[in-house]
């Protein structure tokens, strides 16, 4: 029966889809209900969300997630046969009868009783019955959603998807990771869409204090946030509707403002830095040794660097602080000096280790040189820090770390994490920030699930943030191609997951068991912009869409032919900043 009350959750113009249906073998329980089609009922999809009204006018509301056709015949040959014997332009004398049959997953029902669910006439959920479905009615009127994108329903109406705060950026879960297809999931888009929603909503309306932190490691995709979207304003059906989304969720569709982009130094380019980026916006960074030498052995695998070697650079270390040794040049200069010392045959140690084994230790400080050329400073190169004390509300610190090998991306990786983690724990003295928010794409190649060899102090570190960091005010938003390549604590302490067009080898995966065939089969196939997300306060996972980001995506930039790319070198403090000589190619002798 339908009233006043309950007809609010329905779309009633569009009538009724169908009725449920319980069998034996299509038996309706109290998590699931069936339903068959009206055959005027042609938009209904896999992933709609609708409403079965019961008799009583009690309204259940549920997401479809299988959908089978069916015939009232037990064999293929009954069908081939009606067809004189094989010929499909031939119409068979009588009609067959066909029914569509939905399998639909329950939600939520507005008497909060758990039964299954009699029969029902269903309809496609409002606008207000999907508010109420989900819970956004709960925080939708405190001012505590956040928009992630639209949710399309088969009737074609369109409604704000909304996703509260505290479960996004904290205290009660916090967190964001997403999976897909390389080029095709469109992992990073979405980020930058929702990033765009926190700093509108959250910033401009709501007064919070939030910065981000972006850390890039392969491609252009992340290091043009500042640089507006001209397929944005096209005439294209997608751009016509993202325009559509953007109005409809009140966001305006500018790029990020506050926006500083960081890459190592590079002391043989013009603009000094190591960067794709070309518009001498990007600002170099490079550490002394000082800086770096708690954090030496990440730069080496455990054949380069075990216990043994350990244990000579901690007595070196403390040489480097009895002499405040800090510069690179300095200490290899000594350990010359050191190594030479022990050429006596006489000498079988060094400082009570192995002479071998300071050997080796030495070489690997050497090899420092090459490999890791504009990340430690060398050739009288000065220091230049990446000033995450600078951040402010609303900025965004992009961090280049592509032409960085990957022990060298996890290095500044791990310092950056560790410096901001600092930051947010002085807030109990003044800090600025409710929330500083790390974007990490490639999140694999600092948490996998299972390491190949090594420590496993970032993984730690990231899982630490995972566990705990929602307390800080310290928001993990991760991108990878394969979720199943992160480590799984990560994933499980995200309260927002989301999947967007995804391989069916990585779809027989056992974390993606609790999806149906049929939905596994849509995520392969889903289009670019359209996402499944699983959050901590929706009770089922749904696909939803989103528009194109505010920002241009970097591989799709085309940068001006006057672009300045030696901002840096003109710049009259140069030479304070990152003076070098001329020694390129310098040797130790060793």
């Amino acid at each position: 029966m339908i009233n006043e009350e309950n007809g609010q959750y329905l779309n009633l113009l569009d009538g009724v889809l169908g009725r449920t249906v319980s069998l034996a073998s299509y038996p309706s329980t109290t998590s699931e209900f069936y339903f068959w089609l009206s055959k005027d009922a042609i938009t209904v999809e896999l992933g709609n969300l609708v409403a079965a009204v019961a008799p009583d006018g009690n309204v259940t509301f549920g997401t479809i997630i299988a959908m089978n056709a069916m015939m009232d015949m037990e064999k293929v040959h009954t069908d081939f046969i009606s067809h004189d014997f094989g010929s499909p332009e031939v119409q068979p004398p009588t009609d067959i009868n066909e029914v569509v049959l939905c399998k639909t997953q329950i939600i939520i029902n507005t008497s909060n009783r758990v039964r299954p669910v009699e029969r029902s006439d269903v309809y496609f959920s409002s606008q207000f019955g999907i508010e109420f479905a989900l819970g956004m009615d709960q925080y939708k009127g405190d001012d505590k959603g956040i928009p992630v994108g639209v949710f399309e329903n088969g009737d074609g109406e369109m409604t704000p998807l909304l996703i509260d705060e505290s479960f996004l950026l904290g205290p009660e879960g916090a967190h964001l990771n997403v999976s897909g297809i390389s080029g095709l999931a469109t992992k990073t888009s979405v980020i930058e869409f929702i990033l765009k929603s926190i700093f509108e909503y959250c910033i401009d309306q709501r007064g919070r204090k939030i910065a981000c932190v972006v850390f890039n490691v392969k491609g252009k995709d992340l290091l043009y946030f500042d640089k507006p979207n001209p397929y944005l304003w096209e005439d294209t059906p997608l751009a016509i509707k993202s325009r559509q989304m953007y109005d409809m969720i009140g966001i305006d569709p500018e790029p990020f403002h506050d926006v500083r982009v960081f890459a190592p130094f590079d002391r043989r380019n013009p603009a000094r830095v190591k960067c794709i980026r070309k518009d001498g916006k990007v600002e170099p960074f490079v550490w002394d040794i000082g800086e770096i030498q708690d954090d030496i052995e990440q730069l080496f695998d455990t054949s380069s660097w075990d216990d043994s070697i350990e244990a000579v650079w901690v007595d070196i270390q403390a040489v480097l602080e009895k002499q405040d040794i800090t510069d690179y040049e300095s200490l290899m200069t000594w350990l010359a000096e050191e190594r030479r010392a022990t050429y006596d045959p006489r000498h079988t140690n060094w400082h009570g280790h192995p002479k071998h084994i300071f050997y080796k230790c030495v070489k690997n400080l050497s090899s420092i040189r090459s490999f890791y050329d504009g990340l430690v400073a060398v050739d009288s190169t000065k220091p230049i820090d990446i000033p995450l004390q600078d951040i402010k509300n609303g900025s965004i610190f992009v961090i280049d770390l592509q032409q960085l090998n990957e022990r060298g991306q996890r290095l500044v990786f791990n310092k950056v994490l560790k410096k901001l983690q600092r930051l947010l724990e002085e807030k109990r003295v003044g800090s600025d920030f409710d929330n500083i928010i790390v974007f990490v794409d490639e999140l694999n190649k600092f948490a996998p699930r299972i390491r190949e060899g090594g420590k496993e102090h970032i993984r730690a570190d990231l899982i630490d943030i995972a566990s705990r960091g929602r307390s800080l005010g310290l928001t993990l938003f991760g991108v990878e191609q394969f979720a199943s390549e992160v480590d799984k604590q990560i994933v499980d302490n995200s309260a927002t997951i989301m999947y967007g067009r995804t391989g069916y080898a990585e779809l027989k995966d056992e974390i993606y068991g609790w999806l149906t065939p049929e939905m596994k089969a849509r995520l392969g196939t889903v289009p670019r912009g359209t996402i499944l997300m699983k959050h901590a306060k929706f009770t089922q996972a749904l696909f939803f869409k989103f528009p194109l980001p505010a920002c241009i995506p970097g591989d799709l930039y085309i940068p001006a032919a006057d672009e300045d790319i030696t901002r840096f070198a003109d710049e009259e403090d140069l030479s304070a900043q990152t003076a070098f000589s001329q020694s390129e190619g310098r040797e130790f002798d060793f």
